[in-house]
């Protein structure tokens, strides 16, 4: 089987678009997204409605989880929003009562085998579903701390926004890195991974930035240091 599996698009409608005419050329057998619908940009509630009807398989993300407690008042835009944009405030205010349905039903973690190979699929990662964050330079050695993964052949996961590939053990561990708001400096990202010839290829791809940046402005541009800093992290270069 050839599959992708991408996350944090983050309502970066323009990245999501773009995401899809990858997909209709690399026309993998099966898409995953690892979580996180909402926050930062402002696309959210379409992104949702194409996944919907697209049949993607999507995982509870944290930022979903948050917005999810939003619209239950165990958390307020005050918390949200000098941290994560107005984002919240366009997702709360225009959400259709179908897609908050299928965010509230969204499974935290899926586990499938193909080919032989035991497969799992994060936001977080298997020790921490939602919010543990595994970076290129994290170190995890110890037979307790392995053996949440050795259950698994590959882990998927997100959350951190960078790329990596590390091995644990007998599991290999799998980051795409962020389709929606790279951090790493290397550019929006999915990966491709074939199960009968265990091989992966994690893909960058370009989109409108400079209209997201203009978003950005006419919904966050009220507070400067707040859209400064959500412009900033898409134009970021590896050093």
């Amino acid at each position: 089987m050839r599959l992708c599996f991408f996350s944090d698009i983050h309502g970066n409608g323009y990245a999501f678009d773009a995401f899809l005419k990858e997909m209709e050329e690399k026309k993998p057998e099966r898409i995953i997204f690892g979580g996180d619908f909402a926050g930062y940009y402002y696309d959210g509630d379409r992104i949702i409605s194409q996944m919907r009807e697209m049949g993607i398989f999507c995982i509870l993300g944290n930022h979903d989880k948050m917005f999810l407690e939003l619209l239950d008042k165990k958390r307020t835009l005050e918390q949200l929003v000098p941290r994560y944009g107005n984002s919240y405030i366009r997702l709360s205010g225009g959400i259709g009562k179908e897609n908050e349905a299928f965010l509230r039903e969204l499974p935290e973690y899926l586990e499938m085998e193909a080919d032989g190979l035991k497969l799992g699929f994060f936001h977080g990662s298997p020790r921490d579903f939602l919010h543990d964050r595994i970076y290129p330079d994290t170190e995890i050695t110890g037979k307790e701390e392995l053996a949440p993964f050795q259950k698994y052949d590959y882990v998927f996961c997100g959350h951190t926004h960078h790329k990596l590939v590390k091995r644990l053990g007998k599991t290999v561990l799998i980051n795409p890195g962020s389709a929606g708001q790279q951090r790493d400096g290397k550019g929006a990202s999915y990966v491709l991974f074939d199960t009968v010839k265990e091989q992966w290829e994690i893909c960058s791809f370009s989109y409108d930035r400079e209209s997201l940046a203009a978003d950005i402005e006419r919904f966050d541009g009220e507070d400067k240091e707040r859209s400064r800093r959500l412009k900033e992290v898409l134009f970021r270069k590896s050093r």
